[in-house]
């Protein structure tokens, strides 16, 4: 796969997201660079074949597109405009392109950046899991300049299987947002239809078969099935992760008159299992909630 030979990139945020993705563009044929604000993921990446930098506004000088994705508002920020940042270098005719799942108003406070530096900004969060990150299989909203979109679309082509184009603003944003709030929701009802079940002394993993290959399945269904059966809660996202994309929503939705109870729902039930120290754990946790309501009570 040479898709993109002689493309020069820089990537910001290597981690459990970042390091799949990474290894894609290498085996693409892209020149890249890497940054971190942990100097310990940098080594593997060198290894890979990626260039370190020191900071990001190192890596903007060797490259042509910038892409992040760090954990929130506050890290995008930073990337952005704090010491060392993108807004120290970034130059006309570069673009960045931020994969992170963060708010409509830090977004916007980027495009406000890139748009005094003359560079391009796109919005691209995605959807998916490690391993459809590593399968470049995952769906990427993507707003911003359609120029902008068109020149990036082979570097989009390689990270996920389908870039749907949401707008020339914050739209992207809007729709990662309303996409993980259902994804929140769903260990939380599926855990009340597993107990359910288990009450009529229905089999654990014949309930998650059935629920795979009924009209409630989903990708995320499909993809965490084997998860549940095993019990094994070991994170593709956490429980801290989802928390957060919450927050984000629920402050949105606030803000524009959103009714959005179920979301806030689903914001205590995360809240529950950080107050009991399972905030790392995978966020299909949740689905077990109805066992500790039961526990005194087994059939």
């Amino acid at each position: 796969m040479a898709a993109l030979r002689d493309w020069k990139l820089g990537w910001i945020g290597v981690g459990r997201m970042g390091t799949p993705l990474c290894h894609r563009l290498i085996e693409a044929g892209a020149a890249l660079g890497v940054a971190d604000t942990d100097p310990a993921r940098l080594a593997p990446m060198a290894a890979a074949g990626a260039r370190p930098a020191v900071t990001a506004a190192a890596l903007a000088e060797g490259a042509d597109i910038l892409l992040s994705m760090v954990p929130n508002d506050l890290a995008l920020l930073s990337v952005v405009t704090g010491p060392g940042g993108l807004a120290e270098t970034m130059r006309p005719g570069q673009v960045l392109i931020d994969l992170s799942t963060v708010s409509p108003a830090a977004s916007a406070r980027v495009a406000e950046v890139m748009a005094a530096r003359g560079a391009d900004y796109l919005r691209c969060p995605v959807s998916g899991s490690t391993s459809t990150a590593a399968a470049g299989a995952l769906t990427i909203f993507a707003s911003g300049p359609e120029a902008a979109l068109d020149r990036c679309a082979p570097l989009l082509a390689v990270l996920g299987r389908e870039t749907l184009r949401c707008g020339a603003a914050e739209e992207a944003r809007a729709v990662k947002l309303m996409v993980n709030m259902v994804v929140a929701l769903t260990p939380a009802i599926l855990g009340e239809a597993l107990a359910f079940g288990g009450r009529l002394g229905l089999d654990w993993s014949a309930m998650v078969d059935a629920l795979s290959k009924s009209v409630v399945a989903s990708p995320l269904l499909a993809y965490k099935a084997e998860m549940l059966k095993a019990r094994d809660w070991t994170p593709a996202a956490d429980v801290d992760l989802v928390a957060k994309d919450l927050d984000l929503a629920l402050a949105v939705g606030q803000r524009e008159g959103a009714p959005m109870p179920l979301s806030a729902l689903a914001r205590q039930f995360a809240a529950a299992y950080q107050a009991s120290g399972e905030g790392g754990l995978d966020f299909f946790r949740v689905a077990t909630w109805p066992e500790r309501l039961l526990a005194p009570n087994p059939r």
